[in-house]
């Protein structure tokens, strides 16, 4: 057999034993989210033009995530919303937003290494 063979073979495998560990663990990997909305609002984020990117959770919830630091972009989209930012209380990760009758908190947490997951509007 050639070395190229062996090789193709070997990183075949290596593609396959890590696929398969991924989709018996993916709770532990990705957490409450489905792995394949968080990757495909990862991939909005990086690849495309969005800022913000929608996502659902194992119970259907929604949530919006964005880059790290950059929940500007979040409160800029809640503001063409119709909701004024009343207090951002970084120590509890926590938003507050006012629509003009009642309080709305939204709590926010990092996600991976470069993305913030948010909550999604009550």
């Amino acid at each position: 057999m050639s070395k190229r063979f062996v090789l193709t073979l070997a990183a075949g495998g290596c593609i396959i034993i890590s696929g398969a560990l991924l989709l018996l663990n993916w709770e532990k990997v990705f957490g409450d989210y489905r792995p394949i909305q968080t990757a495909t609002a990862v991939f909005k984020l990086e690849v495309g033009s969005q800022d913000v990117a929608r996502t659902t959770d194992s119970d259907d919830a929604l949530h919006y995530m964005v880059k790290k630091g950059h929940l500007d972009e979040y409160i800029h989209m809640m503001n063409e919303k119709g909701y004024m930012l009343k207090e951002k209380d970084i120590d509890h990760n926590r938003l507050v937003f006012n629509d003009g009758q009642e309080d709305e908190q939204i709590y926010y947490k990092r996600f991976a290494r470069k993305y913030t997951m948010i909550d999604g509007e009550g």
